[in-house]
């Protein structure tokens, strides 16, 4: 006690809180109890398995159901996420042009960023072969804004039984035996004798996510557009979309190297 009669508490026998190591305070911790996020979790997933398979017109690839965008806006919206794409660029790779966009994953309630992807849609894929540009511009801000929302949802998706990727960065899928590949860069074009008159694309001819898929891998393999063209005029299809189905893992497997 003071001479002045206040009580003043010894400071050596106040009790301090113990000071939390500097590395714990960076530790992972959880934030919810696990069980409730997935009472969550599954009650949103029920809900989305019942949108889509409502939907007359889901899209399914090799038997596995893939989201559109607007069915990840929909996910969105259960969680309060929405996405905004940022920016947009021409870009070009050779004789390939298109767009590249950004786009981010936003909390609509505090606008906080919580994700952000970068995607391109080039006119070197087949179904976007003679496209306007601001069709191309468009889907590469579609698939911005998807792969942003996928960032942070996809964990929910797969809870609903689909497939975590986008349907629209979708390039297709698959591989398997025996066509020789084609060389790159100096393969010179095929004589035009051997090039099949053009032809009505029938429901046996490959799909446009393995057409996808072949210019992409022939994209990776350093083999151009014509090149690629040349050497499947050299196997006997006048174009792309006549290829027929049974033959596209072995012209897959022919780009890849797999014997």
């Amino acid at each position: 006690m003071s001479t002045n009669g206040a009580f003043h508490e010894d400071p050596a026998a106040i009790a301090l809180p113990a000071l939390i190591p500097p590395a714990e305070l960076h530790a992972l911790a959880i934030q919810r109890a696990p069980e409730l996020v997935l009472q969550e979790a599954q009650k949103a997933a029920q809900a989305l398995n019942q949108l889509i398979e409502s939907k007359p017109n889901k899209c399914v690839i090799e038997g596995k159901t893939y989201l559109q965008f607007e069915d990840w806006q929909t996910l969105g919206r259960f969680y309060g996420v929405t996405v905004a794409a940022r920016s947009t660029k021409y870009i070009e790779f050779g004789e390939v042009r298109g767009f590249e966009a950004t786009a981010e994953a936003l909390l609509v309630g505090s606008n906080q960023v919580i994700s952000s992807a970068e995607a391109m849609c080039l006119d070197d894929e087949w179904k976007w072969q003679g496209k306007p540009m601001f069709q191309l511009k468009s889907m590469a801000q579609t698939r911005a804004c998807a792969k942003a929302f996928r960032n942070v949802l996809a964990w929910v998706v797969v809870l609903a039984g689909y497939q975590p990727t986008p349907a629209e960065e979708l390039d297709g899928e698959t591989t398997p035996p025996a066509v020789a590949a084609p060389r790159r860069r100096s393969e010179t074009a095929a004589p035009a004798s051997t090039i099949e008159p053009p032809k009505r694309r029938n429901a046996d001819s490959i799909s446009d996510a393995q057409i996808n898929r072949l210019y992409a891998i022939a994209r990776e393999k350093g083999i151009s557009k014509s090149e690629l063209h040349a050497w499947l005029a050299k196997c006997g299809f006048a174009e792309v979309k006549l290829i027929p189905k049974d033959r596209y893992q072995e012209l897959s497997n022919a780009l890849l190297g797999v014997n």
